[in-house]
């Protein structure tokens, strides 16, 4: 069984704190990235764990790039805000929250970027046998856009 679960409940409702963990799930990320000419689509697909903890839903996958090196990347939703943390060969945090604007420093192996991220448009819906996540945003260096873009990611249980 790739499930496991933890639940504790204080019937004074103080707290409650609810674990589901679940492994080996389906994975699919979707990115349209504008540079300025044409758009650019990279699709992922993939497995990974997944983690719901007192409402966040986490996920975690690598992926390689076209050298064979590895990327961490974990991503924590809630109704509110997605963020995407990526360790490796590309590291660094970026936080989407609506009517906020954030600052992350993103290190590549051409070197560092300081980005300012606008977020649009996200939209996360959950449903008993899977999660999909909508995101629009933009990308800034020194108060210059940098990218336009948009984000799917379907996650499902593995079949």
């Amino acid at each position: 069984d790739s499930t496991c679960g933890i639940f504790f409940f204080n019937l004074d409702c103080v707290w409650t704190e609810v674990i589901v963990i679940k492994h080996n799930i389906q994975i699919s990320v979707r990115s349209i990235q504008n540079f300025g000419s044409e758009p650019e689509m990279i699709l992922t697909k993939t497995t990974g764990s997944y983690c719901l903890k007192n409402g966040f839903h986490t996920i975690s996958y690598y992926e390689l790039d076209e050298y064979g090196n590895t990327t961490d990347n974990f991503i924590s939703l809630s109704e509110k805000e997605m963020q995407i943390r990526k360790s490796g060969s590309f590291s660094g945090q970026f936080v989407f929250a609506l009517d906020n604007r954030t600052e992350t420093i993103y290190l590549t192996p051409f070197g560092k970027i300081i980005f300012e991220v606008e977020t649009e448009f996200y939209n996360l819906n959950v449903q008993k046998e899977c999660l999909n996540v909508q995101l629009r945003y933009r990308l800034y260096t020194s108060n210059q856009l940098f990218s336009e873009n948009f984000i799917t990611i379907e996650i499902s249980e593995n079949n």
